[in-house]
């Protein structure tokens, strides 16, 4: 792939998903959209896959949307109804990543250091954890440019920080860092720079140890859209039942009463 390196599962069930555009600080063109949802197909097809990470190479984690990206669309749409079709078109595709993502049967984390902007954030926001370096850089900057966020951002951010909040950043186009960003309860976790990828490893490495099976029910559960409660409450029955059907938790059960570490690999079909 051009714009993006995927690594096989390494011992402990890791793939990682680097963004590979540094000069362009990882900005997303068509050639990335194309290989996004190709990358992502194959970490869905993976047999041995526990956690995806996604991060970027170089300075950042993703500047947003390539302009000169934009600007080639509209040279080559001078009509306006052409170029409205011809970028809604475009951007329906650039959403089958975070459609892919949201359908992944395993945890995904963001590493996130430098300028995340635009589609970066956008994707950040669709892992289902974020860790990024203190001094990150983050803004959605659609405004700035003229035009409106995208990659599902404003459904994400209401959910995670309200609308006031959401609105400073998408209606004044400002620019926070990765501590407010914890604050704020927009990223899991804020770290310095050096330790960033230490921190977000070790998490990976928890959830790579975790129940494969009550994991992938969990996030489900996390990421339905907005029901009322007797909804979630037949919904987590649904899960529990589904777990104790499983080997997972009943191995946690007996590690419990022996007082041992559980070993949800031996289970699964993965290594110990």
């Amino acid at each position: 792939m051009e714009t993006l390196e995927l690594t096989d599962p390494d011992d402990s069930g890791l793939m990682t998903l680097m963004l590979n555009r540094p000069g362009q600080l990882n900005s997303l063109d068509g050639t990335m959209v194309a290989e996004l949802d190709q990358a992502l197909t194959e970490v869905a097809a993976h047999a041995d896959v526990r956690v995806l990470r996604v991060v970027g190479a170089g300075r950042g984690f993703m500047a947003g949307g390539d302009l000169r990206w934009f600007a080639g669309m509209f040279a080559d749409c001078p009509d306006p109804e052409q170029r409205r079709q011809a970028v809604t078109d475009e951007i329906r595709t650039v959403h089958r990543t975070i459609t892919a993502i949201d359908q992944l049967q395993v945890p995904v984390v963001a590493q996130v250091h430098g300028a995340c902007a635009g589609f970066g954030l956008s994707l950040a926001l669709a892992c289902d954890l974020v860790i990024c370096a203190r001094d990150a850089k983050i803004t959605l900057a659609y405004t700035g440019i003229g035009t409106t966020p995208d990659g599902g951002s404003t459904y994400q951010l209401n959910r995670l920080i309200g609308r006031q909040r959401a609105s400073v950043l998408a209606l004044l186009n400002e620019r926070i860092d990765g501590e407010t960003a914890q604050a704020w309860g927009l990223f899991a976790r804020a770290v310095e720079r050096e330790q960033l990828e230490p921190e977000t490893l070790r998490i990976c490495q928890q959830l790579a140890d975790g129940p494969l099976q009550a994991l992938a029910a969990t996030r489900k559960l996390l990421r339905s859209a907005p029901r009322d409660l007797e909804d979630v409450l037949e919904a987590e029955a649904i899960c529990f039942g589904y777990c104790a059907a499983g080997e997972e938790f009943p191995e946690g059960v007996r590690a419990f009463i022996e007082k041992r570490p559980p070993d949800y690999r031996s289970v699964t079909g993965g290594a110990s």
